[in-house]
């Protein structure tokens, strides 16, 4: 998505950092990307519930683990480019200087990178190493709480560690929606563990209930956020990016054209925009002609996203997540039907 898949024999060049995992260990990467779902979903949806809920997610889960099954694959090579790392660094510091400097939201501020991020690159302001997805990645660790790290220094960190998975794992689950914040939520969630160790122990934000009216808004822009962001990244050729972030970016800041009420209740509306548009980024090959699951995928994330829990509440890349847990979840389904082969997907 967005990003062109790596030949790595024309990407080694002397000015380029290239390491290899040795033999057996490049299958870690697969089996920390299961773990890291399956830890995540036992976080964020399982500590406060209804038994009607909590089945409703038993029934996702297992969903996400057939979907997992069927999107994991091994890749053959593991790389890493300094120049991957340097650019979601950047994209994690200007969402947060954005945040702390310009007084936005992290919704508003990612958003806004993303796209400039995108406009860059498309009218050549940007070298051409430099890819709108390594910086859009960036940005979601760059959306982390002040509640969950308490500086820029621990941003930054958060946006190296980021970064290092990021060129290690941009090959996998290749055109799977939410790869680039499940990527950043992973960096975070390490960067958080080293703070605790130093002596950080953070508080989880408070969040607002979603409930009443807009709880059925919240669902209907799931519906129609993802399957608009796919129409504008492969029909239309914008690419994942654009499609996720300029729409995004319009709706969110547009939201500072109202009043101070009606602002408090398009919040979240923007937030559930945001997040069910990464589900949308999900590749046509992963798709292979079921289109119909791209409402469906919307629908998942709705109920994820009003479902979660306070436990990973201001983690960057959290929203990425929820749309990657929903994507391996519509795929699972999508197995009881019948499809065309998948090719294996373009863009990443």
């Amino acid at each position: 998505m967005e990003q062109q898949a790596i030949d790595v024999t024309r990407e080694t060049n002397p000015s380029s950092l290239l390491r290899w995992l040795p033999g057996g260990s490049k299958f870690l990467l697969a089996a920390g990307g299961c773990l890291l779902v399956a830890l995540f979903y036992l976080l964020a949806f399982f500590p406060r519930h209804h038994s009607w809920e909590v089945a409703a997610f038993i029934l996702v889960g297992l969903s996400v683990f057939a979907g997992l099954h069927h999107a994991t694959s091994i890749p053959h090579a593991v790389p890493l480019f300094v120049d991957d790392m340097i650019h979601v660094v950047l994209g994690a510091s200007a969402v947060q200087l954005a945040i702390r400097s310009g007084g936005m939201t992290a919704v508003q501020a990612a958003a806004l990178v993303g796209a400039l991020a995108w406009l860059s690159s498309r009218i050549g302001l940007l070298d051409k190493r430099v890819l709108p997805a390594s910086v859009y990645c960036g940005a979601f660790a760059g959306m982390t709480s002040s509640y969950v790290l308490p500086g820029t220094p621990w941003i930054i960190l958060a946006g190296i560690c980021t970064g290092v998975i990021y060129s290690w794992a941009k090959h996998f689950w290749v055109g799977i929606g939410g790869k680039l914040g499940t990527i950043a939520f992973a960096g975070t969630a390490l960067t958080v563990l080293v703070a605790r160790l130093a002596g950080w122990n953070h508080a989880p934000p408070a969040s607002s209930p979603v409930d009443g009216p807009l709880l059925w808004a919240v669902f209907a822009v799931g519906v129609v956020a993802a399957p608009l962001t796919f129409v504008l990244a492969e029909p239309c050729n914008f690419g994942a990016v654009c499609a996720s972030a300029v729409p995004s970016a319009v709706l969110a800041l547009g939201i500072n054209l109202l009043s101070a009420p009606w602002q408090m209740k398009m919040t979240p509306i923007a937030t559930a925009w945001f997040g069910a548009s990464f589900a949308g980024m999900t590749s046509m090959e992963r798709l292979a002609g079921r289109y119909w699951m791209l409402p469906l995928l919307g629908l998942i994330f709705a109920f994820l996203f009003v479902g979660s829990g306070p436990r990973v509440h201001g983690f960057g890349g959290l929203l990425g997540t929820t749309a990657l847990v929903s994507v391996l979840a519509g795929l699972g389904l999508a197995r009881w039907w019948p499809t065309n082969a998948i090719t294996p997907a373009k863009h990443a």
